[in-house]
């Protein structure tokens, strides 16, 4: 719920019913996606399934979303994060991506800096994940992004 709480994602007017309603599409969405992650994934299919996130979540949503849509940004931490949650409880591989947040866009190059909050272009999600994986020099995304939480 951290990428529906610090993304300000919610409509000014938003309901309590609709607030659930919208954690409820998140988690089931998150759920469905999730489950293909059985087996080690392409970072070009990851972001196929950060669009799908987007779109299952807007669809029946934009009612309770700040500009009645769903942020990149947002469902990008929000799946990140999940696949982060599974892979270190040994459920899943080595998830493609990692989540980008305020203090791994930090770590990047100042050309790249942008608030995942706002963030709403597949391109400048590339653009991180391309500079993320320049910084990490060949670990995966996923540790890399890790030893940054763990203070390494």
């Amino acid at each position: 719920m951290a990428s529906l709480q610090r993304a300000n994602a919610y409509a000014p007017d938003v309901t309590d019913d609709q607030r659930k309603q919208l954690r409820g599409e998140l988690t089931s969405g998150l759920r469905d996606i999730g489950s293909r992650y059985s087996k080690t994934v392409a970072g070009s299919q990851h972001e196929m399934h950060i669009l799908e996130l987007v779109g299952r979540v807007t669809g029946p949503c934009q009612a309770a979303l700040a500009g009645r849509r769903q942020r990149l940004g947002s469902a990008a931490k929000a799946l990140n994060l999940y696949l982060k949650y599974l892979w270190c409880l040994g459920r899943i591989p080595t998830p493609p991506h990692c989540p980008f947040d305020r203090r791994v866009i930090a770590r990047l190059p100042t050309h790249v800096q942008v608030a995942w909050t706002q963030m709403d272009d597949l391109r400048e999600y590339q653009a991180l994940v391309r500079a993320a994986a320049v910084c990490a020099r060949g670990e995966s995304l996923a540790e890399w992004e890790l030893r940054i939480y763990q203070g390494a």
